[in-house]
């Protein structure tokens, strides 16, 4: 069935405005298939949706919310990840490999935000020092540091409400 083309940017409206892709395409009855095709094509010819979203997003919210989206979205992906590790079933030295580097890669993440957004510094400090203690765990200590582990997204949000 062909969809008009008021369908389609109606579809691509709804979504950059920040409704999720499957969301936009159920509002205007196609499938999320469907809109997925659209998008895709759209970029190939220079309409990428994803650069018009977040160009909405800034021009409503302005730099300071857009900070706390990117902050918020970074801590997003690592609270995720820690919890896929969790629940996967590689070898615990393995874990605390990848838990030491993605405390590291929110540590480097944090200064380098920092830069740009000074009230982020304190979080920036306290997430280096989380990160110093997660890498000496791993060289001294790897079961201290997978009993540590549960704990670190409930210390990160006391950190993030304690520097936010």
């Amino acid at each position: 069935m062909a969809h008009s083309q008021d369908t389609r940017d109606r579809v691509r409206q709804l979504y950059v405005e920040g409704l999720p892709l499957n969301g936009a395409a159920v509002s205007c009855g196609v499938s999320y298939d469907t809109a997925r095709d659209w998008k895709s094509a759209a970029k190939k010819k220079g309409d990428d949706w994803d650069t018009a979203r977040t160009a909405y997003k800034i021009s409503g919210a302005g730099i300071d919310d857009l900070n706390q989206q990117l902050v918020e979205d970074f801590a997003r992906q690592v609270i995720t990840t820690t919890r896929e590790l969790e629940e996967s079933k590689i070898p615990a030295a393995q874990k605390a490999q990848l838990l030491a580097q993605l405390a590291d890669a929110y540590a480097k993440f944090s200064k380098a935000f920092a830069r740009v957004n000074p009230q982020f510094s304190g979080l920036s400090v306290a997430l280096d020092t989380l990160k110093t203690i997660a890498d000496h765990l791993r060289l001294k200590d790897p079961a201290a540091l997978k009993a540590l582990q549960p704990h670190f997204e409930e210390v990160g949000a006391i950190l993030g409400k304690r520097y936010s």
